[in-house]
């Protein structure tokens, strides 16, 4: 792969950061689903 073969740290933090958002908006869901 390209992307890894570069350090490329700003795309690197951009996909830490959709990886948590997703993790969390599914956390989220899930428990919004447990108590509704």
């Amino acid at each position: 792969m390209s992307m890894l073969n570069k350090k490329n740290k700003a795309s690197f933090v951009f996909f830490i950061i959709t990886l948590y958002a997703f993790i969390g908006f599914g956390i989220g869901y899930i428990i919004w689903e447990y108590f509704m």
